[in-house]
């Protein structure tokens, strides 16, 4: 079997899981064709072009973020860094089982001659503060629900709150020592004794290339950098759902917080490893019940669900094809012969 029929066996079975993962949900919520054909009657224009606008503005805050971990001796210029980052953020979204995280390395490498090693520890770093600045903006939204103390039959907001800081505040220290988890992945590549073989030592060797590229990354104030930018990544992010949420028929009484706290369970639930396409299924299960905890009907949840889904997995891919062009275009470019 070649790579290509491979990889397209892989789709196709991350499909069939997909629609496998939707069934349960479509029974549990009660869905019917009519709810959708409702929700989606619902939107218009008007509401997508802020929507494809947030999406946007995510993408270019992306690759400020990326580009301020890569080396200033490696850093590429703005436009081939954008196609590379709205090309792995297609590929991230659309393969299977997280397969497409790696994607941003080699297109980086490719494209924009960042070497391995510096464009791991960006990505590592990256996604290190996604999950800080999830966390954190988590936990303020359940503070923020439980304060306002507008769902008392729910007492547990505080603790899930409390829980996700500390959770933020752990992975805002991984993003600044990432070193640690390749010495630690080392050690347990000592006590097997692996060093002692070919492959061992290769390992070893691209680890501590890979330690010193997350030492830099996560220091003299670039990770503060990078953080600073998260922020505005997940706002724009909460925001993108809120609005779309809206669009497709979610009650107009629900507040950002109770937007956020949704659209942040939804996220979570989808970044569960499994091999299903553009995790549809786990995304559209933490939003129904994010939502049905908050008195939304399971019916209206799993229809604005998927209509979210939808939308937001075609802005992707619509992107994603542009940031292909523009690495062809790029590359092109490069590679060209300079006039004499």
């Amino acid at each position: 079997m070649t790579n290509a029929s491979f990889t397209l066996l892989r789709i196709v079975l991350s499909l069939v899981f997909a629609a496998l993962l939707l069934v349960p949900l479509w029974w549990y919520g009660g869905l019917e064709v009519a709810d959708l054909q409702s929700a989606w009657s619902r939107v218009t224009l008007s509401a997508l072009w802020p929507a494809l606008a947030l999406y946007l503005l995510m993408n270019l805050l992306r690759t400020v973020r990326f580009a301020s971990l890569i080396p200033p001796a490696e850093r590429p210029g703005f436009l081939p860094l954008l196609g590379v980052t709205s090309a792995y953020s297609m590929a991230a979204t659309v393969l299977p089982a997280k397969i497409g995280e790696a994607s941003f390395v080699l297109y980086a490498k490719r494209v924009c001659g960042v070497s391995a090693a510096s464009g791991l520890a960006a990505l590592v770093v990256s996604r290190l503060l996604d999950l800080a600045t999830l966390a954190g903006l988590f936990s303020v939204t359940c503070w923020a629900l439980h304060l306002a103390g507008a769902y008392p039959g729910i007492p547990w907001f505080l603790g899930v709150g409390s829980v996700l800081a500390a959770i933020s505040v752990a992975c805002f220290f991984l993003s600044a020592r990432g070193d640690l988890l390749v010495i630690f992945a080392m050690t347990i590549v000592r006590w097997f004794g692996l060093e002692r073989v070919s492959i061992g030592r290769t390992v070893t060797a691209k680890a501590e290339q890979v330690a010193g590229a997350l030492r830099f990354a996560g220091g003299e104030g670039r990770l503060v950098r990078a953080a600073l930018v998260s922020i505005p990544i997940w706002i724009s992010i909460f925001l993108f759902c809120a609005v779309l949420g809206r669009a497709f028929g979610l009650p107009s009484e629900l507040s950002y917080a109770e937007l956020a706290f949704g659209s942040a369970l939804a996220i979570v639930t989808s970044l569960v490893p499994i091999s299903a396409f553009a995790n549809f299924g786990t995304l559209e299960a933490g939003w129904v019940i994010g939502f049905e905890l908050l008195g939304v009907p399971r019916d209206l949840g799993a229809a604005t669900g998927l209509g979210l889904h939808v939308v937001q997995v075609a802005l992707c891919v619509a992107v994603g094809i542009v940031g292909h062009l523009i690495m062809g275009a790029t590359r092109s470019s490069r590679s060209s012969p300079r006039p004499r």
